[in-house]
């Protein structure tokens, strides 16, 4: 590379050399040195046969391992929005569309042929005796033990008393109070409409609703 440097200088030299023995004017010199450029490296034109190199790579320290990052949804999501989840979001609050003779049909359209419960947003089967004179003979507090052991708890449960409207006992009543649970009793129509408008409205409300007729919790069927 240096002889082919210095083969061009001599050769400048001597084009010069010849331009003032001949008495070569200024713009005779002029062409004669674009000549020259055009034949030297810097200035000639590139050829098909030129062999390009890439430049030299640039270390990065804080890469990562492994080079791509994984793509699976198990991984990491397609959307990143579907990363952030409200783990308490239990999705709309199941309520009663429809009131059957021997139970209900929720709101997510699933029959239940049973006493049931309302509370936080889903809805529970409820085996408990339903008396023929009183919805509530021989019930004791294992019937309620349900909101004992929830968390939260509601401020208030709507007791569905049937087709009919029969008051609490009592000792169920200061069960509850002592849970710090406020009490109402209704109708079980009245009740389901209750309940519906007071979780619409984002109350801690809790419903337990009887059948209009007495139904077996385990097999569906009627009582009487």
């Amino acid at each position: 590379m240096l002889l082919g440097k210095a083969s061009q200088l001599v050769t400048s030299l001597k084009m010069v050399r010849k331009i003032r023995l001949a008495g070569q004017t200024l713009p005779t010199l002029c062409t004669a040195i674009r000549q020259f450029h055009a034949t030297s490296v810097h200035g000639r034109r590139p050829r098909e046969d030129d062999v390009h190199q890439k430049p030299y790579s640039t270390p990065v320290f804080n890469q990562t391992y492994p080079p791509e990052a994984p793509t699976s949804d198990t991984i990491v999501p397609s959307s990143m929005l579907d990363a952030f989840n409200n783990m308490f979001d239990r999705g709309p609050n199941v309520g009663v569309e429809i009131i059957t003779k021997n139970g209900f049909v929720l709101s997510n359209n699933v029959r239940v042929d049973s006493p049931l419960i309302l509370l936080n947003g889903s809805a529970f089967m409820w085996n408990v005796p339903q008396g023929s004179k009183s919805p509530f003979d021989n019930w004791n507090e294992d019937m309620l033990k349900i909101f004992e052991i929830t968390a939260p708890k509601p401020e208030l449960i709507l007791f569905g008393t049937g087709k009919s409207f029969y008051p609490v006992p009592i000792h169920l009543r200061n069960y509850l109070h002592k849970l710090g649970i406020q009490v109402d009793q209704m109708s079980t129509k009245n009740a389901t409409s209750t309940y519906n408008v007071l979780a619409e409205e984002g109350r801690r409300v809790a419903a337990a609703l009887l059948p209009n007729s007495p139904t077996d919790a385990i097999t569906g069927k009627p009582l009487i």
